[in-house]
């Protein structure tokens, strides 16, 4: 049995979802934090459970031809990367793998498609980072609460920077002791920024000043806004909003229409790789001018819409729960000149939807409740498009569908977020007759 301290020569035979090297020794598994499939490492025991050990790099013997040099010097401490020390080429081969692991596990032969992605550096529009009480901005620890400040991170949106840096000096000068997170948002296709205060009480000492004066300085800055969330808990935001300066909400360009975004409405990251996304689920749809089309967790309405614009639907519903984004999803389809659309305010496991020929799904990371694949088995729409961000919830839920009578069809990995373990998949369900 390994002990801690122990001091091994290990062989890294693969990289888990959590960008932990994995090797054995002994008949025991090894975690180790910058391992790489490939790598000979001299290592130090630092931990050790009853299933597996956890060890730290030492030596590097052989190094393996996955490794690149991270780009970010705050990679081996910040929490938010685990993909930045191996190449892109590789993490699209591991991200696929594990699609296709998932489907095997729940016994689906899956015809999984290779990784397509687009901008793979700078594509995030949001950035969201805690505040401590002495004002310093940054991003968590690798399974901590402890603050890594950081000057610029290279997924981010190039346009946030400035105004990033702006509130790191800002706020560590003139401190507010309620403020939790900075929540900034960008409309990459309209250029037009969204500055947010997650706060625990529902005001601050110069509020109005600070939201001014951010006006003031960058003219891409259109929304000040304070989010109010009392309790202490792992959800950043809270459901009270109150503007500050400027608009109530900003505006993107997304495969050519124009989407209102609340600072509490759902909005995928990666703008050119939610395109990618869009145009494949509408190929995959094959939506005609006779279909209803039923837009399911629907946000704001961007999947639907989108789709509905690429390949027109007689009807399209929306459904979703939140009800600022069906707001905004109302007033996008308004603003589009979408007249054959439809939205409602309630739990997708609730909706009835007789009519619908082709569905589209886009969950959270828990999947559909079961309720709703139940209900989607009973109407039998004859295509649908299952958009995931978790493959074990996908392929599950395939699995449920199949029992419906449902065939999977094309499954496509999207690298929706380079860098980090997280991959976005689209499968396609169809009716069997």
């Amino acid at each position: 049995m390994l002990s801690k301290n122990d001091m091994l020569t290990v062989d890294v035979t693969d990289i888990n979802h959590m960008g932990l090297g994995v090797a054995r020794h002994a008949g025991q598994v090894v975690f180790i934090r910058g391992g790489v499939t490939g790598d000979r490492l001299e290592v130090k025991i630092i931990k050790v459970a009853k299933a597996y050990c956890v060890a730290r790099i030492e030596k590097i013997i052989i190094s393996s031809g996955y490794r690149r040099e991270p780009e970010c010097h705050t990679f081996k401490r910040c929490g938010g990367c685990v993909y930045g020390h191996i190449t892109p080429e590789y993490e699209d081969e591991l991200k696929y793998e594990r699609v296709k692991n998932e489907f095997r596990r729940f016994k689906i032969d899956a015809e999984v498609k290779a990784v397509i992605s687009a901008k793979t550096k700078g594509y995030r529009n949001k950035l969201q980072c805690p505040v401590d009480e002495y004002g310093r901005i940054g991003f968590y620890a690798d399974h901590s609460h402890e603050i890594i400040p950081i000057e610029k991170c290279i997924l981010q949106e190039e346009r946030l920077h400035p105004v990033f840096s702006f509130l790191q000096t800002r706020l560590q000068k003139s401190k507010i002791s309620s403020l939790r997170h900075i929540y900034l948002r960008c409309g990459v296709g309209s250029g037009e920024v969204m500055v947010c205060f997650v706060c625990g009480e529902r005001s601050f000492d110069g509020e109005s000043a600070l939201a001014e004066l951010l006006i003031s300085e960058f003219p891409e800055v259109k929304s000040v806004v304070l989010n109010y969330n009392p309790h202490n808990t792992n959800v950043v935001l809270g459901k009270e909003c109150r503007t500050l300066a400027g608009k109530d909400v900003i505006f993107d360009i997304l495969c050519g229409l124009r989407f209102e975004i609340h600072p509490l409405s759902f909005y995928q990251v990666n703008h050119d790789c939610t395109e990618l996304l869009y145009k494949t689920a509408a190929e995959l749809a094959r939506v005609s001018k006779e279909d209803t089309l039923a837009d399911l967790y629907c946000g704001i309405g961007t999947v639907g819409m989108c789709i509905n614009s690429m390949t027109p639907a007689k009807k399209l519903i929306g459904v979703e729960i939140v009800p600022e984004a069906v707001e905004n999803a109302r007033h996008n389809a308004e603003i589009n000149g979408v007249e054959n659309a439809e939205f409602y305010c309630m739990p997708a496991e609730e909706t009835e939807l007789p009519d619908a020929d082709v569905v589209v799904v886009d969950p959270p990371r828990k999947g559909c409740a079961p309720s709703l694949i139940e209900h989607i088995g009973r109407i039998a729409p004859k295509r649908m498009v299952y958009i995931s961000c978790s493959p074990d919830t996908l392929a599950r839920d395939c699995k449920l569908l199949i029992g419906y009578g449902y065939r999977l069809g094309t499954v496509q990995p999207v690298n929706m977020f380079p860098g980090t373990a997280h991959v976005e998949t689209i499968a396609l369900m169809t009716k069997a007759q």
